[in-house]
């Protein structure tokens, strides 16, 4: 069920769908349009069982005629930064501008570009510096430019764990962005960008989920988890991930991805929100 940027879909889950344990919804980027209570929200993921989700990183990379090569090259670049993104409520255009302004660092931001291979291009051409890729498509796209030496990968925004702090991603050797931030300017992130930062961490641990219906019975619940963890844990299941992917998935099942959720409206607080939004409006 497609449409209003998955929605739809997940308005139906939430307020059609029967509770029998038949029927679930595969959502992946819900949580930044509830928490801006954008248009067309009427569900709520803290009354939707979680079953499942699985994750993965941001790269953020930098082109290398910045001269950015270091956590402390990022506070005086050779060259302006311009970012590249999607559009300005989405997760990736976010945590850009995010860390540049936690950074106390000075940006043009371009947005608009129609997928990942754009945004290579754009980098290619020098129409922007600085962006990120999910860590699939940067071991199929940017990690060549690195490897050509176009860019240069700084660090992964990293993954929030069921505690909701933010750890890296094991499958890329890359400090996480509270590590980078931390070596760039010597303290911890901290204030409402900095709760707002875990937000986009916890998106990415959830970066594709499946809920059921309000009220699904928990043995259903309980049933459909089972089967996911079991899958996630078979050897078969490892193998073609890895000659598929190049890596194994980053799984939360059950408990953990309720309380992957739970941390990411801990952190929408009223001034995360009020950042955010003013954000997405600039």
């Amino acid at each position: 069920m497609s449409g209003g940027g998955g929605n739809i879909g997940a308005n139906y889950v939430y307020e059609i769908a029967k509770p029998d344990g038949l029927t679930v919804g595969v959502f992946s980027g819900g949580y930044l349009p509830q928490i801006l209570g954008s248009s067309g929200v009427r569900f709520d993921l803290n009354n939707m069982p979680i079953i499942a989700g699985v994750g993965e990183t941001s790269v953020v990379y930098i082109r290398a005629d910045t001269g950015v090569k270091a956590a402390a090259d990022i506070l005086k670049p050779l060259k302006p930064i311009v970012i590249g993104g999607f559009t300005r409520e989405s997760n990736k255009d976010l945590a850009l501008r995010m860390a540049l302004e936690l950074l106390g660092v000075p940006y043009r931001y371009v947005t608009g570009y129609g997928g990942e291979a754009d945004l290579r291009l754009a980098v290619q051409r020098g129409e922007i510096n600085y962006t990120s890729e999910g860590l699939t498509g940067y071991t199929m796209g940017g990690a060549l430019m690195a490897r050509e030496g176009v860019v240069v990968p700084i660090y992964q925004d990293g993954l929030a764990g069921p505690d909701g702090a933010i750890v890296r991603d094991p499958r890329i050797d890359l400090p996480s962005f509270r590590e980078f931030f931390k070596t760039a300017k010597g303290t911890d992130l901290s204030g409402p960008l900095g709760e707002a930062f875990k937000i986009s961490a916890a998106v990415r641990s959830l970066g594709r989920f499946l809920v059921a219906p309000p009220k699904t019975p928990i043995a259903a619940v309980e049933i459909l988890r089972r089967g996911f963890r079991d899958t996630f844990e078979d050897a078969e299941f490892k193998t073609e991930s890895e000659r598929a992917l190049g890596f194994q998935l980053v799984a939360f099942v059950g408990d953990d991805a309720q309380k992957v959720n739970a941390a990411v409206f801990r952190s929408a607080t009223g001034p995360v929100r009020d950042a955010l939004k003013k954000m997405t409006a600039e």
